[in-house]
């Protein structure tokens, strides 16, 4: 054999290993999902385990079952992007079936609560994602947003947000539209006809509508709501109010002021009133 000869043979065998490699990882990541608590408390159980609380991001495998409280959360995202949501008081159990070759069914056994389901698309092009509770089995085709809600007593409710849900009962089978929803009472009862589905919203009251006034060129009010007509009353005199006699002022002579004598700083002087005659040495 030459050494072009074995290299292609070398070359056949290694890419073998390497595809033989890459279908058993593509196989194993479909038949596992990622786990992440929102709210405690989330439980997870494996096929031969107890229980244990989930604290971190886990990996789910087939067999495992989910379970959360009255006040846990919790998602479990696919492969392929599609999640399911738990919600309080609910319980999940994942399997992953194998059809063909290539090919899985992520069956999920609901037993409890309500369940949010949004699928984008097929892990591969033969797969599906299924949903069974004790009265009814469901396929979420791609592309669908729904909900199932199991109560305590085994009633089944699929509520289709959008996209479509085949489900089947009692050897019935009713496609769920977008904006519909189907109830199963119990284990082999026959689905329900589609209904609208329950609304969360509050109701409130419509408001009736009346007929507008057709318009007019002047307004002229009903009788009842015109004022009365003055009528007519004896002239009123005003009475003049009643003034004070204010008091006239009478004028008054200011008082003379007393004769003071005067004086200079060199003394009264000579010629004032009252005063000594000049005193004489005698005739001259």
């Amino acid at each position: 054999m030459g050494v072009v000869a074995r290299f292609c043979v070398c070359l056949g065998v290694g890419g073998a290993l390497v595809l033989s490699l890459l279908l058993t990882s593509s196989s194993a990541s479909a038949q596992s999902a990622l786990l992440d608590a929102l709210a405690t408390r989330v439980t997870l159980a494996h096929p031969s385990g107890a229980a244990s609380e989930v604290a971190v991001e886990q990996i789910i495998r087939s067999g495992d079952k989910v379970a959360t409280n009255q006040t846990g959360r919790a998602v479990v995202t696919y492969p392929d992007g599609s999640t399911a949501l738990l919600e309080e008081d609910s319980a999940l159990t994942i399997e992953f079936v194998q059809t063909s070759a290539g090919d899985y069914v992520v069956r999920m056994q609901q037993t409890l609560g309500r369940v949010w389901y949004a699928v984008t698309r097929a892990v591969t092009q033969g797969s599906r994602y299924e949903v069974h509770t004790a009265g009814m089995a469901s396929v979420i085709r791609a592309g669908s947003d729904s909900y199932v809600s199991v109560s305590p007593s085994g009633e089944t409710t699929v509520v289709t947000i959008s996209g479509t849900v085949d489900t089947s009962a009692g050897g019935v089978d009713v496609s769920v539209l977008a904006g519909s929803s189907t109830t199963v009472s119990a284990a082999g009862a026959t689905p329900s006809a589609n209904t609208p589905p329950p609304s969360t919203a509050i109701p409130t009251s419509t408001p009736t509508r009346t007929a507008a006034p057709s318009p007019t060129s002047a307004f002229v009010p009903p009788v009842a709501t015109l004022p009365p007509l003055p009528t007519s009353a004896p002239a009123r005199t005003k009475t003049p109010s009643p003034t004070l006699p204010l008091a006239t002022p009478r004028p008054t002579a200011a008082p003379a002021p007393a004769a003071t004598p005067f004086k200079d700083k060199f003394g009264p002087r000579k010629d004032a009133p009252g005063q000594p005659p000049p005193k004489t040495n005698g005739p001259l």
